[in-house]
């Protein structure tokens, strides 16, 4: 019976050692299923410190970069005329190849769906481009609603290489339509033009000297200039409202309008102040908008994008034999309010990015805009036109420069791309829920290479139309491109038809600060944070169940050390 009772500890511990085992056990088949059953990922990832080739860029002097100014070319009659105003954008059926369907299968048919729905009243319903005209000259040119698009530049693109738009628009003066038929109006002597003066426009552009004609459309009665001498006899005032430095409203009489001129996004909008504030009077003043929103009076945007009448001839197989890279991002402004930075943070994950100028590892000067403009051209597939700000009806000018490029725009920005571009000759990451299935789809057109010269062909289907606009800073001319011209020929038009355009805006305030127009926190970023929260405090679980399994470990192990010394003190005790 003693015997029996000095046995009992023992057999208790050897208990105690089988349930610790069974712990190490359990824990290390935990782990070792964790590990075999963690998914991979279709994406691959980069190494951190994968190496990425650097491209050193030569380019000559600033004085290469002085704008050349076109030469005259031959203004032509066309009867037809219908004013900018009404060109609002166009829109393509979406497209994709067979393959890349199948690839993305529930996306093309949710954009089907929602590419087929009605089309807005701004959308051009008749032609989604250019009718062909030939003039008396025998020039070819393109024409919509009596709007021209001639042969651009007039010099050699060697002589003028900071210009990439191949036409630029020019109306005729059509008397009848320009004074809307108004007979008494069209016969009259219009030798004195009406002045436009930028009273105030961007502090970097370049000054208009004298009275200068119209750009896309000079036979109109109409000059422009930036001279405060003609404060009191001009017609219309434009203001860039971003750019008053505490200066008052101009003195005007009570026929002189005041234009509300706007094409940045209103997100950190004001540099000196809030011109609309109450006290300064300026608010209640305005008779006009001229913007890139689709409510101003006058739209004007950074570019137009236009379907060609012409298929373009190329060699695709030879454009893509020399691209070596697959996406390329040249920016300056490293910290946005669409916090940009961060999706493409997250996109390198996924696949390389090689980022120039001042935000990445490439060197890229202003100066050299040119030479990086045609080398990453060269080289890459795609390149990011990412918005600095995310608001409703702005577009950068970067898309409509990069889009005549052989590479594929990646845009994103408002749901304005998809309302004013055909969707099949660009990519919108809006069309994808994360920056990884964004990779995926970049990763396949980069290794289907038919899927992805189709793109490119649809893509040049169509042309970007701009103008070229000097800047100077810091001793230095640069170029800015906006497509301003014939939103200034329908200004002229409503100048000379005042009596049908009486307006005032008594709250300016009301209409820039409209809610629908605010910029947009972005959403796809919120995701991901949201997607890094979770992580951490799975992290975190895990962290703490891995604290309890090394706890319970150690407790066991204590116990089976105590065991064992126990048996070796009651071994030697016989």
């Amino acid at each position: 019976m003693g015997s029996a009772m000095e046995k009992l500890p023992i057999k208790i511990r050897h208990f105690k050692t089988c349930f610790a085992f069974t712990i190490l056990l359990i824990t290390f088949g935990t782990f070792l299923w964790l590990a075999k059953s963690t998914p991979n990922t279709r994406v691959r990832r980069l190494d951190e410190n994968q190496k990425t080739d650097e491209i050193t860029l030569s380019c000559n002097n600033k004085s290469d970069f002085k704008a050349v100014r076109s030469k005259p070319s031959i203004l032509v009659k066309y009867d037809q005329i219908q004013t900018m105003n009404e060109i609002r954008g166009l829109r393509g059926n979406f497209v994709l190849s067979k393959s890349l369907g199948t690839y993305l299968t529930p996306l093309t048919k949710a954009l089907n769906t929602a590419f087929n729905d009605p089309i807005s009243e701004y959308i051009i319903r008749s032609g989604l481009g250019l009718e062909s005209y030939t003039t008396e000259e025998k020039v070819d040119i393109w024409t919509e609603n009596g709007i021209q698009y001639r042969p651009f530049p007039y010099l050699d693109k060697a002589d003028n290489p900071f210009y990439t738009s191949d036409f630029e628009a020019y109306v005729p003066f059509n008397r009848s339509l320009f004074f809307e038929r108004d007979e008494d109006k069209a016969s009259r002597d219009v030798q004195q033009k009406k002045i436009i003066l930028w009273w105030q426009h961007k502090i970097a552009q370049a000054p208009i000297d004298g009275l200068q004609p119209l750009r896309a459309c000079p036979d109109f009665p109409c000059v422009v200039t930036s001279d405060r001498t003609y404060t009191a006899t001009s017609s219309a005032m434009l203001i860039n409202a971003q750019f008053v430095n505490g200066e008052s409203p101009p003195k005007r009489r009570p026929d002189q309008v005041l234009i509300h001129y706007q094409i940045e996004a209103p997100i950190d909008y004001w540099f000196y102040g809030d011109l609309f504030a109450a006290d300064n009077g300026w608010n209640g003043i305005f008779n006009w908008t001229m913007s890139y929103r689709m409510d101003a009076d006058i739209t004007t945007y950074h570019g137009v994008v236009r379907r060609r009448r012409a298929v373009r001839r190329r060699d695709y197989r030879e454009i893509l034999a020399k691209k070596t890279g697959v996406v390329a991002w040249m920016v300056s402004n490293c910290k946005t309010s669409s916090r940009r930075e961060n999706y493409i943070a997250e996109l390198q994950k996924y696949l390389q990015v090689d980022v120039y100028g001042k935000c990445g590892k490439h060197n890229c000067p202003r100066i050299c805009d040119r030479q990086c403009l045609h080398d990453i051209n060269e080289k890459y597939k795609f390149y990011i036109g990412f918005e600095s700000s995310l608001c409703r009806d702005y577009i950068t000018e970067k898309l409509y420069r990069y889009f005549d490029t052989d590479m594929i725009v990646i845009a994103r920005g408002h749901d304005t791309y998809s309302r004013l571009l055909p969707s099949e000759i660009f990519i919108n990451t809006a069309n994808f829920k994360s920056p990884k299935e964004l990779a995926e789809m970049i990763l396949y057109l980069d290794s289907h290479d038919e899927d992805y010269i189709a793109m490119l062909k649809e893509k040049d289907k169509y042309v970007s139309l701009y103008e070229d606009y000097p800047l100077l800073r810091d001793n230095n001319e640069w170029i800015e491109y906006r497509y301003e011209a014939v939103p200034m020929c329908e200004l002229c038009r409503r100048l000379w038809n005042l009596k049908n355009y009486t307006k005032v805006y008594n709250d300016m305030s009301a209409w820039f600060y409209k809610k629908e127009y605010q910029c947009l926190t972005p959403n796809d970023i919120d995701n991901m944070v949201i997607k890094l929260f979770n992580r951490v405090l799975f992290s975190l679980a895990w962290i703490i169940l891995l604290i309890f399994f090394i706890s319970l470990n150690m407790f066991t192990l204590y116990h089976i050390l105590r065991f064992a010394i126990t048996f070796i003190d009651s071994g030697n005790v016989r």
